[in-house]
């Protein structure tokens, strides 16, 4: 059997635990665990009254230092905090047991730190002495007291007796630095896990985000269908009329009848297929999945009644389902943006980083936006909140109103260098 995680490991036979990688993975465990606590103890002795802080910050980075042993890494059991919650992060951190506990484990990983810091100073003091031994009984005879008048003489001929205790000393000292290593880890593993009550405030909210999805998707459907009904299916009936009069006058109209008939079921078609294309373009463009998000808001701001101005500072190509958030963000500021301010234009800027992709937008309104009085900035950030981004919301009153979206900015596609076909340049 090949062992998963370091507790499997202290089952094997020791002529298969120590040539196996588990001692030195346990000796970098140990190591790693000597070398925070030094780190640690003088800090937080300057810094007593941080306490909570550094047990969220150290347990964070203990439970990535789990997989060292091979031990399932717990999820936090902090709760997430909405973005216009977050000047009360602390309160909220402090009330929460999952923080005291993170502080516990705080302060058990230094006292088995500690322990850790001794086991490997023995280690360091038992080699050292076993190497220099031999090298002082190859020069001359040495005598070695053990306990009380029990003596060992060592000569040049003798010097390599103290050599056959190295595979001993090895074995041993393996097999400490994996049980510190695998207490130390269980401990922390233990104290940093949410419990059922954590686990079932995270059902609840991702029960909510379902929801709120499955409402998003159902009120799209229902958007689709009444555009489909009002514009397209209107169009394709004036279109039947149309050519309804047509096959009246080809039968006994003029010339002049035929052609202003024909011209008219063409000019409807036309109109058909304007609609159709607007409904589309509502539902997902084209350009969005071919070039990404720059792209396609290029493509946007063509035939955007408002002026829009794009600033992409290497915008990456993201999610699809990241992709189509930050898209209908920027049409629903356009919506904003026409009906309730007077901006003379909107300003989209994209950035990015190793780990978020930005959106902002930004009009300079009279301000005094709020993004609970719109349906359609909340269908937003719920679905934002469903990626694993944020949406926030700055409009003081007299402006500026900034709309910022962050999503994860894990990419599947290269950047698209290819021209868009169709697309205007920013206005």
């Amino acid at each position: 059997m090949r062992a998963r995680t370091v507790w499997q490991a202290l089952m094997l036979p020791p002529w298969r635990f120590l040539p196996s990688r588990w001692p030195w993975l346990a000796l970098a465990y140990t190591a790693t665990s000597a070398t925070l606590t030094l780190i640690l103890i003088p800090i937080l002795v300057a810094t007593i009254f941080l306490l909570p802080l550094w047990g969220i910050l150290v347990a964070a980075i203990e439970r990535r230092r789990l997989r060292i042993l091979g031990l399932p890494t717990p999820p936090s059991g902090h709760v997430h905090i909405p973005h216009d919650e977050r000047r009360n992060w602390l309160n909220i951190r402090l009330m929460e047991p999952a923080t005291w506990r993170e502080t516990a484990s705080l302060l058990t990983g230094l006292v088995l730190g500690s322990l850790a810091v001794v086991a490997l100073f023995a280690q360091v003091m038992a080699f050292a002495v076993l190497i220099a031994i031999p090298v002082m009984a190859s020069r001359h005879t040495t005598d070695i007291s053990l306990f009380g008048d029990t003596k060992i003489v060592l000569g040049p001929e003798t010097w390599w007796y103290p050599l056959l205790l190295v595979p001993v000393a090895l074995l041993v000292f393996a097999y400490l630095n994996a049980m510190l290593s695998a207490v130390q880890g269980s401990c922390t593993r233990w104290l940093t896990a949410p419990r059922i009550a954590e686990m079932d405030q995270r059902v609840e909210q991702l029960t909510r985000s379902r929801v709120a999805i499955v409402t998003a998707h159902e009120n799209e459907r229902q958007r689709i269908e009444r555009d489909l009904h009002d514009g397209v299916q209107q169009e394709l009936v004036g279109i039947a009329a149309r050519l309804g009069i047509l096959e009246l006058e080809l039968r006994g109209g003029t010339e002049e009848a035929k052609k202003h008939a024909l011209r008219a079921a063409q000019e409807q078609t036309e109109r058909a297929l304007t609609s159709l294309r607007e409904t589309v373009r509502g539902i997902h463009p084209a350009v969005l999945s071919d070039y990404g998000l720059p792209a396609a808001l290029e493509e946007l701001a063509g035939r955007s009644t408002v002026p829009l101005h794009i600033d992409d500072l290497g915008f990456p190509r993201l999610d699809p389902a990241a992709e189509a958030a930050g898209y209908f963000f920027i049409t629903e500021a356009l919506t904003n943006t026409a009906k309730h301010t007077t901006a003379p234009r909107l300003n989209v800027t994209l950035t990015t980083n190793n780990e978020h992709a930005r959106i902002e937008a930004r009009d300079d309104g009279h301000g005094g936006a709020n993004i609970s009085q719109g349906s359609g900035l909340r269908g937003l950030a719920e679905r934002a909140d469903t990626l694993g981004g944020e949406l926030h919301m700055s409009s003081p009153p007299g402006g500026p109103t900034i709309l910022t979206l962050t999503l994860p900015a894990a990419t599947h596609l290269s950047n698209p260098t290819t021209e868009v076909p169709g697309a205007n340049p920013s206005r």
